[in-house]
């Protein structure tokens, strides 16, 4: 499919479904304003019972829609910059409900194509900086779909075009989507400003007993980093009531003061925690975890005196269980081993997204979202950090506890991503390698000279067939 053919099918595709989604959203009485061409909808509108208003002129544009005062506006597809259009309608018509359709110049088969020159840029905006850019407008995203469509990169192999299109999906998750549509409404608020210094810890207290929670949050009243704010997602059917997490609250603070938050959701709470989040630094806790007083301080004084994105400590999986009597650890054991971070400790732990701070002034704009623990067995944010980042690891003494009520958890499923890191990590990983290899090959050459020389002294007539058994061995 040549790239012309393509992006005509991708524009009839997204006229096609946002006609179907205005179908699907408005009801009879709402009033609806088209800034597009489209009279078969407004014909159908209408005999819905709705009020229709047709395309009004440029100049006279924000005077109709205040008279009117729609419910909701339909912006038309491929007019012009759509965070324009966006922001007319919205002041215009502050109440309605905006619906777009657009594609997008930042997705990874068209960015794929310009690389390898089978066609020009894709003009317009990327779906990502325009959804970066309704924050600043006051509205958020009430709906999103994303259509792909055939890409035209068969100069590519197969796998080669495969992994280059997750990669730029891991930068930027719109990146998959050649059309974007969105249905925009006004946020309640708008999105807090990053304050410098500030760590800000997303607690998950889904399924955890109050006295898990009451040790996590004695824990974080301990740590030694200030400044310090606690958002804590209590989600629908959660072991503990608002009021019991309230009053948790407020005794710990109590200890030394911190601000916190509590975040109810039907669902996203861990993705709303992050972005109500003000802090430059980032954490996340569920309330199983505790923390050593020190743990945070290291963390962020490794960021700080170096270049890295993220950080990590080492645990300690606990083992508690529950009697008559009362909690009882009965079982400790440290991870991951080892002085050095290794890519497989993220997925063979995935615990570990417990015990990572990020630094969010150098991440830039990477999605840091989390999805709830009760909505995906997956947290593979570790993971696509390590992708593209190479972190601080905290080897020696572990600063944290990953404390669990039953059998350690198998290890989750890897998600499938692709790994960009500096020649100079590759290099030092490489080294690490051998230098182990170099070890376990002298081990091995010693017990064998040892071995050697008892046969030549107590069978000197073997000598010769043992050491041209040795050779074999040996290569």
């Amino acid at each position: 499919m040549s790239t012309g053919t393509r992006d005509t099918v991708l524009l009839e595709a997204l006229d096609s479904r946002l006609r179907g989604l205005v179908r699907e959203r408005i009801r009879a009485g709402d009033r609806v304003a088209l800034l597009g061409e489209a009279p078969e909808l407004a014909r159908a509108l209408e005999a819905a019972g709705c009020a229709v208003l047709g395309v009004p002129a440029a100049g006279e544009r924000v005077t109709r829609l205040r008279a009117f005062a729609p419910t909701h506006v339909v912006l038309p597809v491929e007019q012009g910059e759509p965070l324009l259009q966006v922001r007319e309608a919205s002041e215009a018509a502050p109440g309605a409900e905006l619906l777009l359709a657009m594609r997008n110049a930042g997705a990874s088969a068209a960015l794929l194509e310009t690389l390898l020159g089978l066609a020009p840029g894709r003009p317009g905006a990327s779906a990502e900086a325009v959804l970066r850019g309704l924050s600043s407008l006051g509205l958020e995203v009430r709906h999103q779909e994303s259509i792909a469509c055939q890409d035209s990169t068969a100069e590519l192999a197969p796998d080669t075009a495969r992994a280059l299109r997750r990669l730029l999906a891991q930068l930027s998750p719109t990146a998959e989507a050649d059309g974007v549509l969105l249905v925009l409404g006004r946020a309640a608020s708008r999105a807090p400003a990053r304050e410098p210094g500030l760590l800000s810890i997303v607690l998950w207290a889904g399924d955890s007993p109050a006295a898990s929670l009451d040790e996590t949050l004695f824990s974080l009243a301990c740590q030694e980093y200030r400044p310090l704010e606690l958002l804590v997602v209590l989600p629908p059917g959660a072991s503990l009531t608002e009021t019991e997490a309230r009053a948790l609250l407020e005794r710990h603070r109590r200890l030394r003061d911190f601000s916190s938050q509590l975040i109810r959701a039907p669902e996203g709470g861990m993705a709303r925690g992050v972005r109500e989040a003000r802090g430059q630094y980032l954490s996340f806790l569920d309330a199983s975890c505790v923390v050593y007083p020190a743990h945070y301080v290291q963390l962020i004084q490794q960021l700080r005196e170096g270049s890295a994105a993220w950080a990590f400590a080492r645990s300690r999986w606990t083992l508690v269980r529950e009697s008559a009597g009362g909690r009882f650890i009965t079982e400790k054991k440290p991870f991951p081993l080892g002085d050095h971070f290794e890519f497989s400790h993220l997925l063979e732990h995935p615990a570990l997204l417990y015990g990572l701070v990020v630094d969010r002034f150098r991440v830039g704009a990477l999605p840091l979202e989390v999805v709830d623990p009760v909505a995906s067995p997956r947290a593979d944010l570790p993971v696509r950090l390590a992708s593209l980042f190479e972190p601080v690891f905290t080897a020696g003494l572990a600063t944290w506890e990953w404390r669990a009520l039953g059998p350690e958890s198998a290890a989750l499923p890897a998600p499938a991503l692709e790994v960009l890191l500096p020649l100079a990590s590759l290099e030092e990983r490489v080294a690490r390698a051998q230098a182990r290899g170099e070890s376990s090959k002298g081990l091995r050459y010693q017990a064998i000279d040892r071995l050697n020389q008892r046969l030549r002294d107590r069978f000197p007539g073997t000598h010769a067939r043992v050491r041209s058994l040795v050779s074999r061995v040996l290569r």
